[in-house]
């Protein structure tokens, strides 16, 4: 699935412009991270890309089809190819690992189905096959309350997958993580990236993962898209682009 992003504008604040003409393209199976200080507009861009955000102006494409201007089952459809995971999980703590990836499929189950939890068998072994994939064959069982950190996010990666998306976006996936376990998320979804050709746009504060784990780097400051490009490119300079401005607005 292509990712295209052509003009997008977003406002929330009358004097400063969370995105302001932001365009550029990501090819299926790419690691992408959107880099950036604090209030550049990374957040309001996962969630423009995901369908969860309008935008004020632009649009976004998934494979030639308009995700912002699609309305009911037709932007239903769309977004069925992006899952997302987050930095605080977004996982229902009470109940079971098992479960919380099972609760990725009630938007495409009939209704008397989803209020019952009646899954099937197909949707119990895909659901704990995800599990496996990401070493958490041994917890279907568990509350997610009894978990690690590092478990949670492996169990928002599975719910996420649950979907067959072909885009995965990442919300600072491993900023509430320590620094070991956020590795091995890193890992994993360059693992899902490389041999599922999984597609991943990430979020992220830490620029040394970035451009260990990413094909590219896309930089945002103030709104703005002021570098797109390779991570063997992202020079120093490249670097204090993107932060410096930002500095300078604090000082």
């Amino acid at each position: 699935m292509k990712l295209q992003v052509l003009h997008v504008s977003k406002q929330f604040d009358e004097r400063v412009a969370a995105l302001s003409d932001v365009s550029f393209s990501v090819g299926e199976g790419e690691f992408v991270s959107v880099i950036g200080p604090s209030g550049a507009g990374k957040t309001t861009l996962i969630r423009i890309l995901n369908g969860s955000e309008p935008c004020d102006g632009g649009e976004v494409l998934l494979s030639g089809q308009h995700l912002e201007s699609a309305r009911g089952r037709k932007k239903a459809e769309i977004q069925k190819g992006v899952g997302t995971i987050y930095q605080d999980f977004a996982l229902v703590e009470n109940v079971s690992v098992l479960q919380n990836v099972l609760n990725a499929a009630l938007p495409d189950m009939a209704f008397l189905p989803a209020v019952l939890g009646l899954f099937g068998r197909a949707r119990r072994e895909t659901a704990a096959a995800l599990l496996a994939r990401v070493g958490l064959a041994d917890k279907l069982e568990e509350p997610v309350k009894n978990l690690s950190g590092g478990q949670k996010q492996r169990v928002a990666i599975a719910r996420a997958l649950m979907r067959r998306p072909e885009i995965l976006l990442a919300d600072e996936p491993v900023a509430s993580l320590d620094p070991v376990t956020g590795r091995q998320i890193l890992t994993l979804l360059r693992d899902l990236q490389q041999k599922d050709g999984l597609t991943i746009v990430m979020n992220s504060h830490n620029l040394a993962l970035s451009k260990e784990f990413s094909d590219r780097l896309i930089g945002l400051n103030r709104g703005r898209l002021v570098y797109d490009g390779p991570v063997g490119e992202a020079s120093a300079e490249v670097i204090d682009t993107i932060y410096a401005a930002a500095e300078e607005a604090q000082v």
